[in-house]
């Protein structure tokens, strides 16, 4: 996160990367496949209250953020480039379908895939993550996967079983908890094996057969998060 002086837009990083497992023959191409992505929020009602101004400028078309110093304005601005940026405006599923849709497909398809949002409190990341339940138009990129997943699952061939797993877990203070597990407050170890790869250790994970029976788990692991943003 970018300590944006007078504060303005707030701004997350959006981090996403697909991978291939195994030896593939493609695997050193997709590896390094670490992508950047930056969504803007607009001002909210107090900061326009206090009369703040808006001292960050999108060019979604170009992929660069330009910071003004609005304190100092005689100081050239500085340009920062990522992969995508999203302005004010954008829309939830217009950050869904070019940011996460690609790796939810690359998941599908066998590869890895991993995407988190990083930024400080009130930058809107539980807004791009989880969004509005209610709101269909709101959903976030957490949803709007699941609805993927199954969507695809769906549409699959008769003969295709598909087999589907979900766990939920916190790091918190360098520490490892199960937000599904009978046991809060029992530390979790992250393990390697040659067969598994990364993981960890007595994590709890459970089937689910629709969406809304992984919207309902995280709604349950949610409850149980220590650092709530």
């Amino acid at each position: 996160m970018l300590p944006f002086y007078q504060s303005v837009y707030a701004v997350q990083h959006l981090y996403y990367l697909s991978k291939l497992p195994g030896n593939k023959t493609m695997k050193q191409a997709v590896s390094d496949n670490i992508k950047v992505v930056v969504r803007c929020r607009p001002l909210d009602q107090k900061e326009k209250t206090m009369g703040l101004k808006e001292a960050v400028t999108v060019d979604e078309i170009r992929g660069t953020i330009t910071v003004n110093k609005l304190e100092m304005p005689q100081e050239p601005p500085k340009k920062f480039t990522f992969d995508t940026v999203f302005g004010p405006d954008s829309k939830q599923l217009e950050v869904y379908n070019l940011t996460a849709r690609p790796i939810v497909e690359s998941v599908l398809g066998g590869y890895n895939g991993t995407i988190f949002a990083y930024g400080q409190t009130g930058t809107g990341k539980t807004f791009t993550m989880e969004g509005v339940r209610a709101v269909p138009e709101l959903l976030g990129i957490i949803p709007n996967s699941f609805a993927h997943i199954f969507g695809h699952i769906a549409k699959a061939k008769s003969d295709t079983r598909f087999l589907v797993h979900v766990s939920y877990l916190e790091i918190y203070n360098e520490e490892v908890r199960d937000l599904l597990g009978k046991d809060q407050m029992k530390r979790l170890e992250v393990k390697e094996s040659p067969d598994r790869g990364v993981f960890v250790k007595d994590l709890s994970r459970f089937g689910v057969n629709k969406a809304d029976d992984m919207n309902k788990i995280m709604t349950v692991g949610n409850k149980n998060r220590k650092h709530k943003n």
